[in-house]
């Protein structure tokens, strides 16, 4: 194990790192020079064998017909074998051993370990499937139900592990508030569990306000003849101002006097006190994944400040007009 040995001494280090999980392998070996464990001589042979491991994917390919490719095609095929073999390496949860694995294993079975890892993570797409299907939002938009319903499946059929890993062959069309990052089916399990959290969020509140509040962006985007967008933003912003108008009270649905004694409430703050109240609001709010969701709220208040501000809160609310 030569210089991997040293690892020891440097494992406080190498485990404080923040590596880039798009392209784990580069950035393990770069992390690993950094401490001190390999140097630039290991790190460059390292690299050269993992690239030269595109030898083997193409005869793969070609079911040993050829020895060559199109360099597009071999581009194409070496992105899959890095992205199989980042799946591998990244299984394993510990740099250390990702390291020595990537020392003392061949680059099939580097190639092949990553198709086993990556084939867990469909498995973990369809369960997550499972429970947003489950935990649907009810009478949700078009795009929303398509992506559920057709979308996934699609990609599914479509995705090749063994040299297209790393693509996306097909995009939900629906949107998470959060864009997931990344590439491939691992980009999908993110996207999965983005709406998994946005889902059981809304699932905290009455069906039937639920309801009333996407009929509503349904009905906004049809008369600014727009798409209909996330359903989870509205539905959390609506929770927000029901959480500060009446504290303690599980509910979504605004009146539109709801909204003005909202907007003049919260006209009386500085914007920094505005920010501490709704803050507070936020942090009664029923959640399993608060970290997501505050991320979320993080982006919105800005727009709501900037809302109370010019008198168009309503802009930004779902609610009940008055009866003419």
């Amino acid at each position: 194990m030569n210089q991997l040995q040293n690892y020891s001494n440097n494992a406080s280090a190498f485990e404080a790192m923040r590596m880039n999980n798009s392209e784990y392998t580069v950035s393990l070996l770069r992390e690993a020079v950094r401490v001190g464990v390999i140097d630039e001589s290991k790190e460059a042979a390292l690299k050269a064998k993992v690239f030269d491991g595109l030898a083997i994917v193409i005869d793969e390919f070609s079911e040993g017909k050829s020895t060559s490719v199109s360099n597009d095609k071999a581009n194409e095929l070496l992105s899959s074998l890095l992205y199989n073999v980042d799946a591998y390496l990244i299984s394993l949860k510990n740099p250390e051993k990702a390291l020595i694995e990537l020392e003392e294993k061949t680059v099939k079975y580097l190639y092949d370990a990553g198709g086993v890892a990556l084939k867990r993570v469909m498995a973990d797409c369809t369960a997550l499937l499972f429970n947003n299907k489950k935990n649907r939002l009810p009478e949700g938009s078009d795009i929303y139900n398509r992506a559920l319903d057709e979308d996934i499946r699609a990609f599914s059929k479509s995705y090749n592990i063994r040299f297209g890993a790393h693509r996306n062959p097909v995009i939900p069309r629906y949107k998470t508030a959060l864009t997931p990052r990344g590439s491939g089916v691992v980009r999908l399990k993110k996207y999965l569990a983005n709406l998994l959290t946005e889902n059981l969020f809304c699932r905290c509140y009455e069906s039937d306000e639920v309801k009333t509040v996407i009929a509503f962006e349904v009905l906004r985007a049809e008369d600014m003849e727009s798409s209909v967008g996330n359903l989870y933003v509205p539905i959390l912003r609506c929770a927000l101002i029901c959480q500060f108008l009446m504290p303690g009270i599980a509910h979504v649905l605004l009146s539109e006097d709801d909204v003005k004694n909202a907007e003049a409430l919260l006209d009386e703050y500085t914007p920094d006190e505005m920010r501490k109240v709704l803050t507070a609001a936020f942090n009664r709010l029923p959640s399993q994944n608060r970290e997501y969701h505050h991320k979320v709220f993080e982006n919105e208040l800005p727009q709501i400040i900037n809302a109370v501000k010019h008198n168009n809160l309503r802009t930004m609310l779902a609610y009940l007009p008055k009866v003419k």
